[in-house]
């Protein structure tokens, strides 16, 4: 299994921690602010384990469309209009694969 394969497992993972915060009654705010933060620290470990230049690749992307190195905030979240079960949606699927290609830096 690939480096991407594992982190794409883990980040689908978190769907079941989603599931598991509701059944414990928590708001999804809550849930929201739990698995975005889950997906960062994350998305920030296995960027440590890419090597370069595809490391390099990735977080210039990301700096570019999200503003920082370790990828979206809840704030830059909410300031695109996301809803905290948008946010949960989307810290529990993973993007699209970047830095495989120079052009993707």
């Amino acid at each position: 299994m690939s480096l991407r394969d594992r982190y794409e497992d883990a980040v689908r993972g978190l769907s079941e921690r989603a599931a598991a915060l509701r059944r414990a009654g928590l708001p999804p705010e809550a849930i929201a602010r739990d698995v975005h933060a889950e997906r960062r620290r994350l998305a920030v470990h296995y960027k440590g384990l890419t090597p370069e230049p595809y490391r390099s690749r990735i977080a210039a992307r990301t700096i570019r469309v999200y503003g920082n190195p370790e990828g979206p905030s809840i704030e830059f979240l909410r300031a695109q209009g996301k809803t905290w079960e948008a946010i949960i949606a989307g810290a529990t699927r993973p993007g699209p694969p970047v830095g495989l290609a120079p052009e993707d830096g």
